[in-house]
């Protein structure tokens, strides 16, 4: 783990140069998305704002309130300190839909439309993420003996990493396909699925802070993550199923 890069009496964080690469990233690809999907580029480009923001305040607030309270309620100021790490994913997420739709609503646009044509660059930002998650070393898996263990635990991040950047290459090659050029929200509810699959599964390895945990039937203690998870695969799939038998019968 390489929390920080030393440049003489300067510390950078290695979580806040991934992530701040990340985004310029983000931008470039998402310029060329605009220009290859005629999409307004300025609604585009205030839309990719407001997730940012949205993203950045709901990764964070959910990280401060739910896994750090004491902490922060101790040391206020270090709230701030946003540099140094410290999101939730599915936090920022669920402050992205709400000022995504809320966004759309206002500007009299099809949310789930943009949602597709957001959904590969959310995709290859998470991935790009965990490396950032990786490099801190928040995140991390449970003691193991396996051989590619990285100091004796799961490397969970690195899981994450590479499922994402797998998923991202196959929304690259799907949304290609006739189903998902003409059932609105399909891929970006795909992704959702697969996403929170990965991520009910990985959460198993998961040796951090992981909150509540409540027993089910079948499958043992679930973290919050995990029921929220299950709630998305459930709704996704059945969302899936239904599309795809109403295409199916639309296209006899």
């Amino acid at each position: 783990m390489i929390p920080f890069i030393n440049l003489g009496s300067l510390q950078i964080p290695t979580f806040f140069l991934v992530i701040s690469v990340s985004l310029s990233l983000m931008l470039f690809l998402l310029s060329r998305e605009v220009d290859r999907q005629q999409k307004s580029r300025k609604l585009a480009f205030d839309l990719a704002l407001t997730l940012m923001i949205a993203g950045f305040v709901g990764g964070r607030l959910l990280h401060v309130f739910y896994e750090e309270w004491t902490y922060y309620s101790a040391n206020p100021l270090q709230v701030l300190y946003f540099w140094n790490g410290g999101f939730v994913f599915l936090g920022g997420l669920l402050l992205c839909l709400i000022a995504g739709y809320i966004f759309t609503r206002i500007h009299k646009v099809n949310f789930l439309e943009w949602a597709d044509f957001f959904t590969p660059l959310f995709s290859l930002g998470h991935a790009l993420g965990r490396i950032g998650c990786f490099l801190s070393g928040c995140c991390y898996g449970s003691y193991c003996t396996l051989p590619w263990a990285i100091d004796g635990r799961h490397p969970t991040t690195l899981y994450l990493f590479f499922s994402e950047l797998l998923i991202f290459f196959s929304l690259l090659g799907l949304r290609r396909y006739r189903f998902f050029q003409q059932t609105t929200g399909a891929l970006f509810v795909l992704w959702l699925t697969v996403h929170s699959s990965v991520r009910f599964y990985t959460e198993y390895f998961r040796d951090d802070f992981r909150g509540i945990f409540i027993r089910l039937p079948l499958f043992g203690s679930l973290s919050i993550s995990q029921l929220i998870s299950l709630f998305i695969i459930f709704n996704g799939c059945v969302f899936l199923v239904r599309s795809l038998i109403s295409f199916r019968r639309s296209s006899r």
